[in-house]
């Protein structure tokens, strides 16, 4: 009888110490979980964090489905000493400023003007012209462009040559080579601006006044754009007006840099020969006339023109 609760009793200590290890073990898995699943909320955390500095966040994501920036109202342009463009701001917190852009023909792409984003609702442009057109463009807190208005012309447009007498309105020449024989016979050692074989490059305006060699000028305010002629002579000059709408001409010939023109005067000065080279030798060479996009700090616009060549 004694041995049999002897057996009886080490039974019980025995399930005793089995059931104390089930639950420690149970207790234990808790806490494994529990760790583990604090680790992986860290990393999370972690991940979230590093990734704030480059890729998609949540907030990345969710600024990314606003509705996009709506151009600014009223935009309007004067010009006058360069073009000052305005427009009415839009009343939305998003916005910090405006991109301002510049078009110089129907199919320009445009180009931002400002360096920096404009703050204000108004923007001076000291190249701008009479004949630009410009469009506005809202900027949100992130660097993202909203939608750009409509490009407008300027409300007030100077003529470009203030004293002289326009015969006809202004034309637009794009990328030109002048095929036909020009308005008006000139003497045998001048050619006209719109000769044949004079090539245009960019935006020009033909305009025509009667003071004017031949009665027609060629100019373009765009630094970039320019003139070039092929002819046989040993002699070149250039003749153009001066006038407080011009800026400064780059002469070319055969490809070299001869001289930087200055067309501004104070006084207008009409059929001037402003540049000339002579000793060019035998045999064809080719005259380029480049506009700088530079001016005096007295001149108005960035104008170069041409009335006429002289070859001999």
């Amino acid at each position: 009888m004694s041995g049999l609760r002897r057996r009886l009793k080490r039974e019980r200590n025995g399930a005793g110490r089995t059931g104390f290890r089930a639950v420690f073990t149970i207790v234990y898995a808790a806490l494994g979980v529990l760790v583990a699943a604090s680790f992986v909320l860290y990393v999370s955390r972690v991940s979230g964090t590093s990734s704030a500095g480059g890729g998609s966040t949540r907030e990345d994501t969710f600024s990314h489905e606003m509705e996009a920036l709506s151009a600014p109202d009223n935009v309007r342009v004067t010009v006058g000493k360069g073009a000052t463009v305005r427009w009415d701001a839009k009343d939305d917190i998003r916005i910090i400023g405006y991109n301002v852009y510049r078009y110089k023909a129907s199919d320009d792409p445009g180009t931002r003007v400002n360096p920096a984003i404009v703050s204000d609702n108004v923007y001076h442009d000291d190249e701008g012209t009479m004949f630009n057109t410009y469009a506005v463009a809202p900027v949100d807190t992130n660097g993202r462009e909203g939608e750009v208005s409509i490009p407008v012309a300027g409300e007030v447009e100077p003529i470009s040559l203030t004293g002289l007498t326009p015969t006809q309105e202004p034309e637009v020449i794009e990328d030109t080579t002048i095929t036909t024989p020009p308005e008006k016979s000139l003497p045998p050692t001048l050619v006209s601006c719109v000769a044949e074989g004079m090539t245009y490059q960019g935006v020009w305006y033909k305009e025509h006044y009667a003071e004017v060699t031949g009665g027609v000028i060629m100019a373009t305010p765009y630094g970039g754009d320019y003139c070039t002629y092929t002819f046989a002579g040993d002699y070149v000059a250039v003749v153009s007006t001066r006038h407080w709408n011009y800026g400064i001409m780059q002469v070319y010939i055969d490809g070299e840099l001869r001289a930087e023109v200055d067309l501004y005067s104070s006084q207008l000065k009409v059929s001037d020969t402003v540049f000339s080279a002579s000793g060019l030798g035998p045999g064809a060479h080719t005259i380029k006339l480049l506009c700088s996009g530079r001016k005096n700090a007295d001149a108005n616009f960035t104008f170069i023109n041409l009335e006429a060549l002289q070859v001999r």
